[in-house]
């Protein structure tokens, strides 16, 4: 019963996350001097996180109005409580004004009045003596006072119901009793609470998520294949924003140890990358730039983690001074005699990948162009590209192994143009 709950709520949410040219809201809005407004509560405010601003309110709400298309940022304030929320104005004929609010206020409101919530879950008739809410407008640009005709349990007010600090480590059970979602997954989604949880596991064989300053870039779902924005619940945390939806983030650098990082919110827009899956085939990947939403706050820091091997052998590697790595880099093929003889200290994969962004030196090897940005290491970014595939028979030599930047990576395995590959293979060719 619960599954078919889960998706008549689903289909509740869709269908209300569409403009309703016939449902203006007038008759639930009073205006009074000017300086607060009240709202008489419905469907919309309990079950899609939203409620329509008739022509009479937008004087408080858009004092220097919107034009279509165009959101603006509010905050709400309740208490020493604060909530992101935004007013937008679509694009239809005749444009619909909103405004509309995120998972912590939808939770807070569903807390306080739960009556009301289970009312409007199971009945599409309204009702003339919901609660109200008042709005007071303050100095502060952009920021509203909001009243409940109920006082909030402190228990409701307290992160919108997830109890959790930032840095707190909880084990995958107590993970799944808060938000009320799967075991397994790196997405998670909770029509519950109205949330998606990301778990970026690092103890995986290729995870690929990464901090870079501030942004997290958290690799979307399919563990092969190539992937979308329309792939699973690729399509749902695009959608998170627009709809409200709540995204809390999770890492993990110990079995069954989930550090909370916080909730977070798009740092930009997704972007495609070339990555390897766990056959070790090049795909695309959808990437999520992520950001943790209260940025007075940084990210927690995992202390006393252990090292990966990769990590291990990258440390080794960087030490080496660059001849000694080039030699390392020829004679660290299986076919050679001397394999089992480098092996002992290093992985010749991976000692030919750095030996081709040494030799790289901070540019691309195609466009010559430095590095678009620094990895967190400080270190020039740049990725590692065979002229010749794996899967064409190419090696990982130091006559096939260059660095590219991520937008010439993409350009080579897009087009792969002629020009282009004779220009990679006289930047490797063998030093007299």
């Amino acid at each position: 019963m619960e599954e078919i709950e889960d998706i008549i709520a689903s289909a509740e949410a869709e269908a209300g996350d569409l403009p309703d040219d016939e449902v203006t809201g007038e008759d639930t809005w009073t205006a009074d001097d000017g300086t607060c407004v009240v709202k008489r509560t419905d469907r919309h405010v309990f079950l899609f996180r939203e409620t329509a601003l008739p022509e009479k309110v937008h004087a408080f709400f858009l004092p220097g109005g919107l034009e279509p298309g165009k959101k603006r940022k509010i905050v709400l304030r309740l208490e020493n409580h604060r909530f992101d929320a935004f007013i937008e104005r679509t694009v239809h004929a005749p444009p619909l004004t909103r405004l509309r609010w995120y998972a912590d206020f939808a939770s807070l409101l569903r807390k306080t009045y739960p009556e009301w919530y289970d009312y409007f879950r199971k009945s599409r008739e309204e009702a003339e003596d919901t609660p109200v809410l008042f709005f007071t407008v303050l100095q502060e640009s952009g920021v509203y006072n909001v009243a409940f005709d109920r006082t909030p349990s402190p228990d409701a007010l307290t992160d919108g119901g997830m109890v959790l600090k930032k840095g707190e480590v909880i084990s995958n059970e107590h993970l799944m009793e808060l938000f009320k979602c799967s075991s397994q997954g790196a997405m998670r989604r909770s029509l519950k609470t109205d949330s998606i949880v990301l778990v970026s596991d690092h103890t995986r064989r290729g995870c690929d998520d990464k901090w870079i300053g501030r942004t997290f870039h958290f690799t979307g779902m399919g563990l092969s294949g190539e992937q979308g924005l329309s792939f699973n619940q690729n399509k749902a945390l695009c959608e998170a924003d627009e709809r409200g939806t709540g995204l809390y983030l999770f890492e993990v650098f110990r079995d069954d140890q989930y550090t909370y990082v916080g909730e977070v919110r798009f740092a930009d827009n997704p972007y495609l990358s070339r990555q390897t899956d766990g056959r070790k085939n090049v795909r695309d990947v959808t990437v999520f730039p992520l950001m943790i939403r209260d940025l007075t706050l940084s990210r927690p820091v995992q202390k006393n983690t252990p090292e990966t091997p990769d990590e291990t052998v990258r440390k080794k590697v960087q030490k080496l001074p660059l001849e000694e790595l080039e030699f390392h880099a020829k004679y660290s093929l299986k076919e050679t005699s001397r394999r089992e003889i480098v092996s002992e200290v290093f992985n010749g994969d991976k000692i030919v990948e750095e030996f081709a962004k040494r030799r790289a030196n901070g540019s691309c090897q195609l466009c010559s162009l430095p590095a678009p940005f620094r990895n967190n290491d400080g270190e020039p970014y740049l990725e590692i590209h065979h002229i010749v595939p794996l899967d064409e028979g190419g090696k990982d030599t130091i006559e096939n192994v260059v660095a590219l930047c991520p937008n010439c990576h993409r350009k080579m395995h897009v087009l792969n143009l002629p020009a282009d590959v004779v220009r990679l293979r006289n930047r490797v060719l063998p030093r007299d």
